[in-house]
């Protein structure tokens, strides 16, 4: 091997241990650790709110939220600014709620500037 061709590997391999240190391009992304209903959650009665908590802080301001139910159309919800909240949440305040299955899908804008979307899905069973 020509000492060009071992200088490159080792620059290669200098560069390769020096990755795992470095964030990973995924972990940029907002990723939802909880929410309020909980995904697939059976509920006895409408929930007066929605919280889902993320990863990192988000940009509240510039997020948006829907609700569907299953016999309707998407609906916006406003994203809440309680000064109670912390930055890694959002808290959405919902209208009652009739018995049924309900699409919530959300997009929202991190700190860091990225973009992320989803959806949870809960049911509200009949009294």
């Amino acid at each position: 091997m020509s000492r060009a061709a071992v200088r490159a590997a080792v620059a290669v391999l200098t560069f390769l241990l020096a990755l795992p240190g470095a964030p990973a391009p995924a972990a940029a992304h907002a990723i939802v650790l909880e929410s309020s209903p909980k995904h697939d959650a059976v509920l006895p009665e409408a929930p007066s709110r929605l919280v889902l908590r993320f990863n990192s802080r988000i940009e509240a301001a510039l997020s948006r939220v829907t609700i569907e139910p299953s016999a309707g159309r998407p609906v916006a919800l406003p994203v809440a600014a309680e000064a109670a909240s912390a930055a890694d949440r959002l808290v959405v305040p919902l209208q009652p709620l009739a018995p049924g299955i309900y699409i919530v899908r959300y997009r929202v804008l991190a700190a860091d500037g990225h973009v992320t979307e989803g959806a949870l899905r809960f049911t509200v069973k009949a009294p």
